[in-house]
């Protein structure tokens, strides 16, 4: 009893390599030994495969089994090998998978998958921000970033990282470099907005660097405490700035002014309220900004910008290059027609 106790032990130590081989030797060995010993109990390899595999999970049918004495000999070796070794290989596979489970709600394991969101900073503003990119997008994939000890949220399509976005390594476990965008929160945490903006600012120029060290285009947004530090940040590119404030305070003042308001702006900001806002590219046929408001009105869309231009009070006469940028407001289903119209002509 002692010895199997050992040799135990000893199987339970192993590589998990290891394991697999010795594992793949004794089921090809009690496949091709009972077959060649009783080809007329296992007639194909299938059958010698089924038993032995029945055999070493400890299952046991009884549909088939070795009716001779060297037949039962390799039973006998299987139950006393096999059955161990495959214990230990199914013991370490669930231990494998357990280990996984914990190191990536602990936030140490790297995301490899492109196309992706990066959040950096968890706060009741980055909770709400991920709900709405659901809303628009299911499917679509984020890795947060924070220094938490684990995961504050749990969802098949947020990949969570704890670290100091600050540093390079952390943001490269996060596979920054192929991401779509990333955005940058400020940490409710500080309550100084010059140190909220400055944490933010260094993230920022994190990004940056390795955006110029790989020659590799990063879209970023920041989240920032105060409109004057903005040009703080002209040293690095950033694609967009979003004011911490300004957006409660705005409304809140459209809003006393022309009550009602507020709903128009719901629409505009969250799917769940209305249409939503998608991006055309100008067609060569659209020669100015008129020619393009009337045929997306025509098809149920309503342009509101060009780039970033909302003045249409000379349309007739503003120009439209292919380069241009449209903004539009229409059901995505509309949204999904226009684009196959617009790409077949």
């Amino acid at each position: 009893m002692s010895i199997l106790f050992r040799l135990w032990k000893q199987l339970s130590e192993m590589d998990f390599r290891v394991i697999s081989i010795l594992s793949a030797f004794i089921i090809l060995f009690g496949t091709f030994s009972v077959h060649m010993i009783e080809p007329e109990t296992f007639p194909t390899l299938f059958d010698s495969f089924w038993w032995t595999m029945t055999t070493v999970t400890t299952v046991g049918y009884g549909d088939f089994f070795p009716v001779t004495v060297p037949g039962r000999l390799v039973g006998i070796f299987l139950f006393i090998f096999g059955i161990g070794l495959i214990g230990v290989l199914i013991g370490k596979i669930v231990e494998a998978a357990s280990t996984y489970q914990r190191l990536k709600k602990e936030g140490r394991l790297m995301y490899k998958k492109s196309g992706h969101f990066v959040y950096i900073g968890w706060s009741k503003k980055t909770e709400q921000a991920i709900k709405e990119i659901f809303n628009h997008d299911p499917k679509a994939a984020i890795v947060l970033i924070d220094h938490l000890p684990e995961t504050p949220i749990s969802h098949d399509h947020i990949h969570f990282i704890s670290g100091d976005p600050t540093d390079e390594e952390t943001l490269l476990k996060s596979n920054v470099l192929e991401a779509k965008r990333v955005a940058i929160f400020s940490d409710p945490a500080i309550d100084e907005s010059v140190l909220q903006d400055g944490k933010s600012l260094l993230i920022a120029s994190a990004v940056e660097a390795l955006s110029l060290q790989h020659n590799q285009d990063i879209q970023t947004v920041v989240e920032i405490s105060e409109e004057r530090h903005i040009s703080k940040f002209n040293h690095i590119r950033v694609d967009d700035f979003i004011l911490s404030d300004d957006s409660v305070s705005l409304l809140m003042a459209k809003a006393t002014l022309q009550p009602g308001t507020t709903t128009i702006f719901r629409q505009l900001l969250s799917k769940k309220f209305g249409n939503n806002i998608h991006i055309l590219k100008s067609k060569s046929t659209w020669k100015t900004y008129r020619d393009a408001s009337q045929r997306l009105l025509d098809d149920g869309a309503v342009l509101i910008a060009v780039n970033e231009d909302m003045d249409f009070r000379q349309a007739i006469q503003k120009k439209l290059t292919e380069e241009d940028t449209l903004y539009v407001i229409c059901h995505d289903s509309t949204f999904e027609k226009l684009k196959a119209i617009y790409k077949t002509e």
